[in-house]
């Protein structure tokens, strides 16, 4: 915007002094209020800044995901005994449908609920109906910590369809020494497979 300049003649009564001065003074005083005004519409002084764009990357940025709460919250509580509550959490989840006479991965999860614990074993079995084909690697934990999940696997298979149990047995040391043995059940239910399945068509 381009700013003229105006001349202001101001005539002097007789008998007193010309107010030239107040008048410039004037002047100067109102263009520094509308230069105030402007920068402080700019954001210059602080207070509410303007919006800043935000990248895309920014706006669309994913919260990290822990893996072992993802892990935990895709299982279930093993049943337990009824009573008195174990030390402990056992948890599990399928990876597929079981199918007779074809492997399958059942994993699980033993999660303190105390510290002070000196060891903690596992050990599975089935009843009729399903094979432990491998327990994975022998789990013995030497003094777990509160929390902290310990994680692994049991290979089974079903020799026919149907609902099955998988029993597990959790031997659980003390500080004290003493040794307390829990027992837990899984529920394992086998449907038929492509073979079963084409055998029983007519």
């Amino acid at each position: 915007m381009t700013m003229r300049a105006w001349r202001v003649s101001v005539p002097a009564s007789a008998g007193t002094r010309p107010r030239s001065g107040r008048l410039v003074s004037g002047l100067r005083w109102g263009a520094l209020a509308a230069l105030a005004g402007l920068l402080s519409a700019c954001g210059y002084f602080g207070g509410s800044q303007p919006a800043r764009a935000h990248s895309p990357s920014q706006a669309h940025a994913q919260p990290m995901v822990d893996p072992t709460a993802k892990a935990l919250a895709g299982m279930v509580e093993a049943v337990g005994p009824s009573g008195a509550q174990p030390p402990f959490e056992l948890r599990f989840s399928i990876r597929d449908r079981p199918q007779v006479s074809r492997d399958d991965e059942v994993d699980y999860a033993i999660v303190p609920q105390v510290g002070g614990l000196e060891s903690i074993r596992l050990a599975f079995g089935a009843l009729n109906g399903l094979e432990v084909v491998s327990h994975g690697p022998l789990l013995a934990a030497i003094k777990p910590a509160s929390g902290v999940p310990i994680f692994g696997s049991v290979t089974v298979r079903p020799v026919k369809a149907g609902l099955f149990t998988l029993t597990a047995a959790v031997a659980v040391v003390s500080s004290s020494g003493d040794s307390v043995v829990w027992p837990f059940t899984i529920p394992v239910i086998a449907g038929e497979g492509p073979a079963q399945s084409a055998a029983s068509q007519p």
